[in-house]
């Protein structure tokens, strides 16, 4: 939900869309003694019987429902009009209700860990909604998805992380609003085709593919002229050089990524990386002199260890 501190001024750190909440309850029943002051609730793992009156918390703005079991959604949470975050992670949610059009104040959904083997076409419906978290359904049928998510204007970030994706459809130039999309752990795309496809995604300035076995890297990526970061954690075999090699068309870029990676050196020539604000490179291998060297030749550079 907007948790990843990566790159400042950019949408890549979000802290949160709402600020300090002023009053936050993790009890259902607490929460029902005093309904007008709850904005925030956090229901705890289980604690689902009493679901049927949380429509009585009227002034309710995040709601965190995370492995609760739930099956379906309550009809009760039409009456939630100025809920603004929903998190329904990791349950066995297949469907979203029709009665969900009335909540037109929702940003943010997280259905990550759910599923869902189609996408719930009520989401198209609110006309506020800017993030969605679809990460591990792996059964989600990709294209329909893409095609539904076209119809929500403001849709800004979206994860498909975990997914179990072969590819993408070329529908995704259509998702107009885009600035941040993870694919992060689907180590079965083509990415040749991914960041072919991606380079007309105008809008799209942060990237990210943890975990996605990237080796080689493609000529293609070089197309995606348009990113300002780039996320290519724990892919402990990607090659360097070629990544530099790509890079260096990519004028626009600011910050990379590399955490994790199992690196005990970098290319000799560094050159293409001092375009960059912030080169974080935590969790590897590198010696106090590689280090430094690497710190030498990248003088107006952050580079983090």
């Amino acid at each position: 939900m907007k948790k990843t501190v990566l790159l400042p001024g950019l949408i890549l750190i979000q802290i949160s869309l709402f600020g300090q909440n002023s009053q936050k309850f993790t009890s259902i029943g607490e929460a029902l003694k005093q309904p007008g002051k709850v904005t925030w609730l956090e229901v705890n793992r289980g604690e689902d019987k009493s679901l049927d009156e949380i429509g009585n918390l009227i002034n309710l703005k995040q709601l965190y429902l995370k492995d609760c079991s739930l099956t379906n959604m309550p009809g009760e949470f039409s009456k939630l009009q100025n809920l603004t975050l929903l998190n329904v992670q990791n349950n066995q949610l297949t469907s979203i209700p029709e009665e969900l059009t009335s909540l037109n104040q929702l940003a943010v959904i997280n259905l990550r860990a759910n599923n869902f083997m189609i996408f719930p076409k009520v989401l198209t419906q609110l006309p506020n909604l800017r993030e969605i978290d679809l990460a591990e359904n792996p059964q989600l049928d990709i294209n329909d998805a893409i095609e539904m998510l076209a119809m929500v204007s403001k849709l800004d970030f979206l994860y498909l992380s975990g997914n179990q994706l072969t590819s993408l459809p070329p529908e995704m130039d259509q998702l107009s609003a885009l600035e941040e999309l993870h694919l992060s752990n689907n180590p079965d795309l083509n990415f040749d085709e991914v960041f072919s496809i991606l380079g007309e995604l105008t809008s799209l300035k942060i990237l990210v593919l943890a975990e996605c076995k990237l080796e080689s890297v493609s000529t293609n990526l070089s197309r995606m002229k348009q990113l300002e970061g780039l996320v290519l954690d724990r892919n402990p075999k990607i090659n360097i050089a070629q990544l530099g090699d790509q890079l260096e068309k990519l004028e626009g870029l600011k910050v990379l990524l590399l955490r994790d990676n199992s690196l005990e050196s970098f290319p000799e020539n560094l050159e293409v990386f001092s375009q960059l604000a912030i080169l974080e490179l935590s969790g590897n291998d590198f010696s106090n002199d590689e280090q430094l060297r690497i710190k030498n030749e990248l003088p107006n550079t952050n580079v983090i260890f």
